[in-house]
């Protein structure tokens, strides 16, 4: 009997063990996201173009190179994915991407991706576009994406990165592009 009792201790002690971590690790990513969102609209709404330093201060290591300089610029992005939930089945694969395109050191151009793979092997793609210019990418919905540059509304500049990161958790992932950035929604 003691055996039996030990036994069942140390299998409800494993289970709430990997509970918390996947607990864990589900706070852990929809922060993360919120995060590079939330840097993304703050970089994209101070007063003047931000620079690669600016960028670089706000997601540190996380931030990759992923193309040489050259004179027309380069590129830097941070990602975040939801693999360990999806490795054990508990939500769909489900992946967040800012991507910064840099010319002399300055901001020219920010996308954000949200994608998400559904059943079948779908995937499901939400994005905003911010250009750091006046009057080049006037607010726009257009399908899945939104577009947006410096002399776009508040409004319209905080519903182009308002990403739902719930979609990180979702055992059936989000089913629409709509569902992935709300404003894409068409009334």
């Amino acid at each position: 009997m003691q055996v039996t009792g030990r036994l069942a201790v140390a299998v409800v002690a494993v289970v709430l063990l990997t509970a918390s971590i996947l607990i864990v690790s589900l706070h852990e990513t929809r922060r993360n996201a919120d995060q590079i969102v939330r840097s993304s609209y703050e970089l994209f709404r101070q007063g003047h173009r931000p620079t690669l330093d600016d960028v670089r201060q706000r997601f540190g290591r996380e931030l990759k190179q992923t193309s040489p300089c050259k004179d027309f610029g380069c590129s830097f992005e941070v990602t975040v994915s939801n693999r360990l939930l999806t490795r054990l089945h508990l939500a769909r694969y489900t992946v967040l991407k800012s991507s910064f395109w840099v010319r002399n050191g300055l901001l020219d151009e920010n996308v954000v991706e949200f994608w998400t793979v559904r059943e079948g092997g779908w995937m499901i793609l939400a994005y905003t576009d911010a250009k750091y210019c006046n009057g080049c990418n006037p607010f726009s919905i257009g399908g899945n994406s939104v577009s947006v540059d410096s002399d776009s509304q508040a409004s319209e500049q905080r519903a182009a990165f308002g990403f739902n990161t719930y979609c990180f958790s979702s055992l059936r992932a989000c089913a629409s592009a709509a569902e992935l950035l709300p404003a894409v929604r068409r009334d």
